[in-house]
C-alpha cells in the first residue's frame, strides 16, 4: 500500500513538470525590414492579446530622460497603471507637455537636476513634446499586456525581451504559453502590420515584418 502510494505521488509530481513545461513554451523572435527609414530601430513589436494576469507595478522603473536635447529614449512602451518619470539631465530647462487623448499633461517648466512624474492609466500613444525646444519628440506607448519589443538597430526584435524586463522591474516573467498570437507592429511613420504566430509546445518561433512608409494604426481598437 505504501508502495502504491509513493507512485502515485511520483505520477503526479511528473504530470505536473509535464504541463509545467507546456505552459512556459517560448519567445517569437524576428526581424523587421523598412523602406524608408535609415535604421529599423525604434519600431514597437507587440502581441494585440495576450495573458496579462495581476501584475505588480510597485517595483517598476520607467524613466524617459532628457539629456543633449533629446528625449531618450525616442519610444517608451509601459504597462497600463505605470509611472514614469521625467529626469532633465540637460543644462537647460526643459517643459514636457502632452495633447494626446490618451493622456494630456504639462509639466511645466523645471530646472536641471529636477525630475517629475506622470502616471499613464489608460492605454494608447501618448507623443511627447518640450515646450522650450520644439525639435524635441518621442513616444510613450501604453499597453494591455507585458509582451511587447522595441526593434535594436538592426530590427530585431524578441517577445518577451528579458533585458527590457529587467530593467523595467518585471524580470519575473514568463514565456508564452503555446497558443496563436497576432504580432502587430507601430512606428510613427510607418504604416502597421499585423501577422499571425503560432507558438508551439516545442518553444521559440520566428518570424519576420516588411514595413513601408504611411500613416500608423492606433495601438488598440
Amino acid at each position: 500500500m505504501r508502495r502504491y502510494f509513493v507512485f502515485v505521488l511520483l505520477f503526479a509530481f511528473l504530470i505536473l513538470i509535464y504541463f509545467a513545461g507546456l505552459a512556459l513554451a517560448g519567445k517569437i523572435k524576428g526581424t523587421v525590414k523598412v523602406k524608408g527609414l535609415r535604421s529599423p530601430d525604434n519600431i514597437l513589436v507587440y502581441l494585440t492579446k495576450a495573458p496579462s494576469g495581476s501584475m505588480d507595478l510597485s517595483k517598476t522603473n520607467f524613466v524617459m530622460d532628457q539629456r543633449n536635447l533629446e528625449f531618450r529614449p525616442h519610444v517608451l512602451p509601459v504597462l497600463v497603471g505605470s509611472t514614469v518619470r521625467f529626469p532633465n539631465n540637460d543644462q537647460v530647462d526643459h517643459n514636457i507637455f502632452s495633447m494626446s487623448r490618451t493622456k494630456g499633461f504639462n509639466l511645466g517648466s523645471y530646472k536641471p537636476g529636477d525630475s517629475k512624474a506622470v502616471l499613464f492609466d489608460k492605454p494608447g500613444i501618448v507623443e511627447l513634446r518640450c515646450d522650450v525646444h520644439a525639435e524635441m519628440a518621442a513616444y510613450i506607448l501604453v499597453m494591455k499586456n507585458p509582451y511587447f519589443a522595441v526593434t535594436d538597430k538592426k530590427g530585431n526584435f524578441q517577445i518577451p525581451d528579458p533585458n527590457y524586463l529587467q530593467q523595467a522591474g518585471l524580470g519575473d516573467l514568463t514565456d508564452l504559453a503555446p497558443g496563436k498570437y497576432i504580432v502587430k507592429t507601430w512606428h510613427e511613420k510607418l504604416k502597421t502590420q499585423k501577422k499571425a504566430a503560432a507558438v508551439s509546445e516545442d518553444g521559440d518561433v520566428t518570424v519576420q515584418l516588411n514595413l513601408k512608409r504611411g500613416v500608423p494604426g492606433v495601438l488598440y481598437k
